[in-house]
């Protein structure tokens, strides 16, 4: 392993530091200087596709190793490859530079942004069902892109969101899932993307959630129903309903301040999920009938996500402006910048804060931000002061006339 003064070198080009960001490793780009942020996907040897279809998965443009066809190793890095380049650009998705593998992991190279991971945010208490909207509205519009390249995200979670230092959100993790899912294997593992194979239940798809369970862990985002395999007592293809539901639970988890389905127990997940077991909504206030919609058993049944972004909106449009407390926020700094060089960081209130940006860059985020709370006071508080001003000024005028 090749290694450089001040930490371990992957891939010839990246230099870990001591940081971390949540589960993610922070590194330096010693071509460019930059700082990036690592994901690493182990690659098991007892994890080996099942039931592989004839055909080869589209070839993974730009990848950094060759991808075999049946090799574990190689079907994940194609499929995460592949994720990488499908998607198109998006404000609301964190971009990915580079996927490789080294010393047994597949290695997800992205970009580092001045945030914080939700589940950090989420430390310190629930959101207000506000600030919950404003959120939620960002990842739906990251997602969305996602869904126009025709693949299933499959990896929302407070850990692959980050809460960025003017107050949006992006959500990463997308390569991550596509790899995980080429391990699980199963039929349909030949169509490289980001969810689980669209094909109908069979034996293989049975042992392939088996190992998935192993891979993704008891994450309630990251099973809806139709991943567990029981939808009104038969199978249904897993698309992008499955990422509504990880919206539902996630929306849940961040009024609440806990899963609306059991955490950590696979057992227990999973027995909850197909019972259909309803969560009890009623704390998660202005949120609870979109809350129920995405949660429903049925992905038919589901808003899609032009439905999801147009409730958020109109939630949003009716907000009262923020008067409680500011909240303390302190987003991560980096050690790979001068503090010069590092954008400024004002403090987190629960509003969105205005972003140092380009010209051009902020207005591109700005189009696909959430809908601010609308200062409804400003406009009569202007005129107020206007006619308060003419009001003085003529008494003013009277009184040195007289």
């Amino acid at each position: 392993m090749a290694r450089a003064s001040g930490g371990r070198l992957l891939a010839d080009r990246y230099q870990l530091t001591d940081r971390r960001r949540g589960g993610t490793a922070e590194a330096r780009d010693l071509r460019s200087g930059a700082p990036v942020l690592l994901d690493a996907v182990p690659l098991p040897e007892l994890v080996t596709p099942f039931d592989q279809l004839a055909d080869e998965p589209p070839p993974a443009k730009g990848a950094d190793a060759e991808a075999g066809g049946d090799d574990a190793a190689g079907l994940a890095l194609s499929h995460a490859a592949f994720a990488a380049q499908a998607v198109a650009d998006h404000p609301r998705l964190s971009q990915v530079f580079q996927v490789f593998a080294e010393d047994g992991y597949l290695w997800v190279a992205g970009e580092w942004v001045a945030g914080v991971p939700l589940a950090q945010v989420l430390e310190a208490g629930p959101l207000t069902p506000y600030r919950a909207a404003e959120l939620a509205y960002d990842l739906s519009s990251g997602l969305g892109a996602v869904h126009r390249a025709g693949l299933v995200h499959g990896n929302l979670t407070p850990a692959t969101v980050t809460v960025c230092e003017d107050g949006t959100a992006l959500v990463g993790g997308l390569v991550v899932s596509a790899a995980q899912e080429a391990l699980c294997g199963g039929p349909g593992t030949a169509e490289s993307g980001a969810g689980v194979p669209t094909a109908l239940w069979s034996p293989a798809r049975v042992r392939a959630r088996d190992a998935r369970a192993v891979i993704v862990g008891a994450v309630p985002e990251r099973w809806a129903p139709e991943q567990l395999g029981i939808v009104g007592g038969v199978g249904v293809p897993v698309g992008p309903g499955a990422d509504a539901w990880a919206l539902g639970v996630l929306l849940y988890r961040v009024v609440t301040g806990a899963p609306p389905f059991p955490e950590r127990d696979p057992d227990r997940l999973f027995d909850a999920v197909r019972t259909g077991a309803r969560p009890d909504t009623a704390q998660t206030g202005l949120l609870r009938p979109l809350i129920d919609r995405l949660l429903d058993q049925d992905p038919a049944r589901r808003p899609t996500l032009p439905q999801v972004r147009a409730a958020l909106r109109q939630l949003l449009q009716r907000a009262p402006e923020p008067l409680e407390e500011p909240t303390p926020f302190t987003v991560l700094s980096t050690p790979l910048l001068p503090s010069s060089a590092r954008p400024a960081v004002a403090p987190f209130t629960g509003a969105r804060l205005p972003a140092q940006r380009e010209p051009s860059e902020a207005a591109e985020r700005h189009h696909h931000a959430a809908p601010r709370r609308g200062s409804v006071l400003l406009g009569p508080l202007l005129v107020g002061a206007i006619i308060l001003g003419v009001v003085g000024a003529m008494a003013l005028i009277a009184l040195f006339e007289h």
